[in-house]
C-alpha cells in the first residue's frame, strides 16, 4: 500500500514538473526587436536611425562584436515600414566600425553573403 502511494506521488511530481519545466521555456529575447539596437553606441544607433526614419527592428545577428569593433550585418535589420536589408546580387551590406578615440566610426562598407 505505501509502495503504491510512492509510486502514485512520483507519478504526480513528474508530470507536474513536467508541465512546469515546458511553461518555462518561453523566448527571452524575441528574435526580431529594437532592443537588439538599443544596445549600439548612439553615433551607430544615429546612423541606422538616418536610414530608416520610421524605426527598425533587428535580428540577434545584426551587430557582431569584437573589443573595438562591430560588424553591422543587414540583413538581419528591418524597418518598421518594410524591408531595409540592403543587397546587391544576393549579397548584403556590412559596415565595419572601429572605436576611435572613445567613440566607434564607419571604416569600411561592403557586401558579402549571409551571415551563417
Amino acid at each position: 500500500m505505501i509502495s503504491q502511494l510512492l509510486s502514485a506521488g512520483h507519478a504526480a511530481l513528474s508530470f507536474g514538473g513536467a508541465g512546469f519545466a515546458a511553461s518555462a521555456q518561453s523566448p527571452k529575447d524575441p528574435l526580431w526587436n529594437s532592443y537588439h539596437l538599443a544596445q549600439l553606441p548612439l553615433e551607430i544607433q544615429r546612423n541606422l536611425a538616418a536610414q530608416c526614419p520610421s524605426g527598425s527592428i533587428a535580428g540577434h545577428y545584426f551587430a557582431t562584436y569584437t573589443p573595438a569593433t562591430i560588424v553591422l550585418h543587414y540583413e538581419y535589420l528591418g524597418c518598421r515600414s518594410g524591408v531595409a536589408a540592403l543587397c546587391r546580387n544576393g549579397q548584403y551590406l556590412r559596415q565595419v566600425y572601429r572605436a576611435v578615440g572613445g567613440q566607434f566610426r564607419l571604416k569600411r562598407s561592403y557586401f558579402a553573403a549571409a551571415y551563417q
